[in-house]
């Protein structure tokens, strides 16, 4: 797949802000003693970092997901 200098700046910028949220959300979990809710915004705040620092193998796996799906649901 060739690489989209659009798709890579709007997939980092979206999770750039994925992972603010998750940041966010950690303190205040982690704040109120609420280690479930803790270890899914950790989770989360992964495949974000995923997503900044591995680029190219994201939109590759979102390509594969989404085709996969999308073959699924033929019309």
């Amino acid at each position: 797949m060739g690489t989209n200098p659009l798709a890579s700046y709007i997939i980092t910028i979206v999770s750039s802000l994925f992972g603010a949220v998750f940041v966010v959300q950690v303190f205040m979990y982690f704040s109120r003693s609420q280690w479930g809710k803790f270890g899914t915004c950790l989770a989360g705040a992964a495949v974000a970092a995923f997503c900044i620092i591995k680029t190219d193998q994201a939109i590759s796996i979102l390509s594969v997901v989404g085709t996969k799906i999308v073959s699924t649901f033929q019309v």
